[in-house]
């Protein structure tokens, strides 16, 4: 993550055209590579497209270490459930031609501080550049460089959605820093009208814990109505908008990948905290806003020429093949931990209504966006839909394709109504959505 020495920007890049693409969520767990042939033409032609970009960006959602030879152990919070990944699902994702890996995500400490770390030394080891976890707040909040011959690109990752001690701390010179994740706090109070405001304060009083609300990130505080108020700590806010400026000042393209799962996996209208982050991260210096959590589609907007995506949605969706599974995941669905296999967790996970349980067809559906640039705004995106093969069984369930003509079309006139109350209006045309300035 070596960062180069300032210098003016050359005047040559102030006019350069240039292609990105991103993806949200890449849980990744099987084997993918040996399906780029022409025999798989949804597969196939899907890596061609981002092969042929300038800058291709993914979230990596998953720990990526050789669990034969790991050391460590499962954390004692995890990001829904553990996940990991064998290195060799990172030479795949390379070789679709991802070069920038963002790791700002609620499962980054999922196999804790030792599983972070092994993940770092098998992404450096492979030459991968990545951004969004760090042996303390600073190095996790700081960008990747990447040198292209389109200019020089930035890449900064972060989440807003993490458990308590995944997040990173900061170094002091008389105490060390936490590894973790650079991590936005998200605030929240909950609102009571002043006769149930009453009502649960004389309760926390009488269980001898007053603060048992606050403790939970919930604040008690009276109100007109009763309603959860959410905010993004100003501090982080201050300390992510030092890093684009700097990084803008560093490099020609600043991409910011944001993972907000907040409020909640199932809605798809982008919280209004996330709205005015999203754009003060462009008005700081970001070339775009590259967004990811829910699991699915959130709207798009073009603010100030230069484009936010408040979910990029899932792009890999291996979850149903994951393992080995530590003791607390198999107690979370009531089952014995000690002796349970994986297919019985995922089996009974399958069968109930639950916050796991991810069946609806939009958490399987995505769009891969190819955006060309000039003279530093977004001129064209063209959006490619995918979908993730749901009706496939768990070995091929969950690896991304093109998608056919009809499923392609429900998928852009899904992203197009999302987009619609932020201003930008996605047509389908020949196959594809597609956008102008």
């Amino acid at each position: 993550m070596a960062r180069g020495s300032f210098r003016k920007k050359a005047a040559a890049t102030t006019g350069a055209e240039w292609s990105l693409t991103a993806v949200g969520d890449a849980i990744i767990g099987n084997r993918t590579r040996h399906l780029d042939r022409p025999e798989d033409p949804g597969f196939h032609e899907l890596c061609k497209l981002i092969r042929g970009v300038d800058v291709a960006s993914v979230n990596l959602e998953t720990n990526v270490f050789d669990m034969t030879t790991f050391t460590g152990s499962p954390g004692a919070e995890r990001g829904g459930s553990y996940l990991i990944a064998p290195p060799v699902a990172l030479d795949d994702l390379a070789a679709m031609g991802f070069h920038l890996f963002a790791r700002g995500n609620n499962h980054a400490g999922d196999w804790g501080i030792e599983g972070l770390r092994a993940t770092t030394r098998v992404l450096d080891a492979r030459g991968l550049p990545h951004s969004g976890c760090g042996e303390n707040l600073s190095a996790a909040g700081r960008p990747v460089y990447l040198d292209t011959v389109v200019g020089r690109v930035a890449m900064l990752s972060l989440t807003t959605t993490f458990p308590a001690s995944h997040r990173a701390g900061m170094q002091r010179g008389d105490v060390a820093g936490r590894p973790g994740v650079n991590g936005v706090r998200v605030k929240r109070k909950l609102e009571l009208d002043p006769a149930t405001y009453r009502t649960i304060s004389a309760a926390q009083a009488a269980q001898g814990n007053p603060r048992l609300f606050e403790n939970a990130n919930l604040t008690l505080a009276e109100g007109t109505e009763t309603r959860i108020v959410e905010w993004l700590d100003p501090r982080d806010v201050d300390r992510v908008l030092k890093e684009i400026r700097n990084a803008a000042a560093f490099a020609d393209i600043v991409l910011i990948n944001g993972h907000t799962h907040e409020p909640a996996n199932k809605v798809t209208g982008a919280p209004e905290w996330l709205v005015a982050f999203a754009r003060a991260c462009i008005d700081a210096g970001a070339t775009a806003y590259l967004g990811h959590g829910p699991h699915q589609l959130r709207g798009v907007e073009i603010h100030a020429g230069r484009p936010i995506f408040y979910s990029l949605g899932n792009f890999v969706f291996h979850r149903d093949t994951t393992e080995p599974v530590p003791a607390d995941q198999y107690e979370v669905l009531d089952l014995p931990g000690a002796t349970s296999m994986p297919h019985e967790y995922y089996d009974k996970r399958a069968g109930q209504t639950h916050s796991l349980n991810f069946a609806d067809a939009a958490y399987y559906e995505s769009v891969v966006p190819i955006l060309r640039f000039r003279d530093g705004k977004v001129a064209q995106m063209a959006f490619h839909p995918v979908e993730l093969s749901q009706a496939d069984p768990p070995s091929r369930r969950g690896t991304p394709r093109l998608a056919d003509k009809a499923t392609g079309q429900r998928i852009v006139e899904r992203l197009a109504s999302l987009s619609e109350p932020f201003g930008c209006r996605i047509a389908w045309k020949g196959g594809i959505g597609v956008w102008h300035a």
